[in-house]
This record gives C-alpha cells, structure tokens and sequence, in this order.
C-alpha cells in the first residue's frame, strides 16, 4: 500500500486541479470556447506499467465517473478515457520502442527519456481531446471549430501536464 501513496496523492490533486481549478477558470466566452485544458488522462496515462490491464480500465472508469458525477459529463469522461487506457501499451511501445509485456521491469515509464515522455503525453493528450471534443460535438458541422478547439486545448493541456509529471515524476515513477 506504500509504494501506492504517491499515485493516491498525485490523481487527488490532479483531480482536485482540474476539477476546482481549470474547469471554473472565467476568462471570457469567446477563449474558454477554444481552450479547454484537460490534465485528468495523467492520471491514467502514469499508472504504474506492470498492472493489468483489467486494473487500469477501472482505475480509468473511476476517474471517469468522478469526472461525469463532479461535472456533469453524463459519461462523456468515461467514454474518452477507457480507450486511452486500453491503447496506453500500445502508445509506450511506439514511442519508447520498448515493449510493455508484464515480464518487463515495472518502471518502463521511467525509462523514457524527457522528449519521449513529452511526446507520450502529447500523443495521448492528442488522442483522448479528439474522443473527447468530437463526441461532445455530436456532429461535423463545426468541423474547423472542434479540430481547432482539439489543438488549442491539448498545447495548453500538454503544458500545464508536462508541468503536473516533472512536479510528480520523480515521486512517482522511481518507487
């Protein structure tokens, strides 16, 4: 229980983070309709690698579901992140060329090198804003709107991420 400590107060204040402090940020209708950053997939994507796959998809639907009962998603934050957990070994492996098999060292995140972490969190940032705003949509009509609200929000979500792992990173990945 220990060495889970740190996962426990990372997706706490993660959570926390974004739900008391991102989402209720008031810049303006007009910004917050581009730019919505989104950090809570880290929670997911920094699950330790040796876990099996059953325990990251409920880790990502309890995270979910705090989402959609904190705001209201109506299982929109599920259904964006049970396919990031589900592709998340597969995004390891073609980023960090290693492979993520449960016979592998527990820390292969660790491992990666600062590009090659910052290209995983951007990459699965990428593909959990794309889920997420396309089936907010509903509809391709506003087309240029959601791709251009998709790379406004995961540049300011990979940054603000980048900021949450480098804090956490060290605590977190080396136990």
């Amino acid at each position: 229980m220990y060495k889970y400590m740190s996962y426990i107060w990372m997706s706490l204040a993660v959570l926390f983070v974004q739900i008391f402090l991102l989402d209720n940020i008031n810049i303006g209708a007009s910004v917050a309709l581009w730019m919505r950053p989104m950090i809570f997939p880290l929670i997911v994507l920094l699950l330790p690698m040796h876990w099996k796959m059953i325990w990251v998809v409920l880790a990502a639907y309890g995270v979910g579901y705090i989402m959609d009962i904190s705001l209201g998603g109506e299982g929109l934050y599920v259904a964006t992140l049970l396919p990031l957990a589900l592709i998340r070994p597969t995004l390891i492996y073609l980023i960090g060329r290693h492979s993520v098999d449960i016979s592998d060292e527990k820390h292969i995140l660790s491992r990666l090198g600062t590009w090659q972490m910052m290209l995983y969190i951007a990459s699965a940032l990428l593909i959990h804003h794309t889920l997420f705003f396309f089936l907010e949509a509903l509809s391709f009509s506003h087309f240029g709107q959601v791709v251009l609200t998709i790379i406004f929000s995961m540049l300011l979500s990979t940054t603000i991420g980048w900021f949450v792992v480098r804090l956490f990173i060290s605590k977190v990945l080396v136990r």
